[in-house]
């Protein structure tokens, strides 16, 4: 027997609080940005290597995150920096 949408019982859900983005402030970002578009590269390469050793013997390196942001933008990179970023977190297991 088949059966309608009629036939259901919807229950209203409750409404959610929306979640307030608890990140850093468009002011502390302007601020990075500033700090690292200064930067030549090889600057930028060796702040990398300082922050992923840091990270690394604290243990709050996760390379599973890092993987699911670059996935997250990959849209919005050009294919070969998307395959840099993939390269740089395979090693840096």
């Amino acid at each position: 027997m088949s059966r309608n949408f009629s036939d259901f019982n919807f229950k209203e859900q409750p409404k959610q609080e929306k979640q307030s983005f608890s990140g850093p402030s468009e002011a502390d970002l302007r601020s990075v940005y500033q700090e690292y578009s200064s930067l030549d590269p090889n600057a930028l390469q060796a702040r990398l290597a300082s922050e992923i050793a840091q990270r690394k013997q604290d243990g709050t390196l996760d390379v599973e995150m890092l993987r699911s942001s670059v996935e997250s933008i990959r849209a919005f990179l050009p294919y070969e920096t998307y395959l840099n970023l993939k390269g740089l977190i395979e090693n840096l297991k």
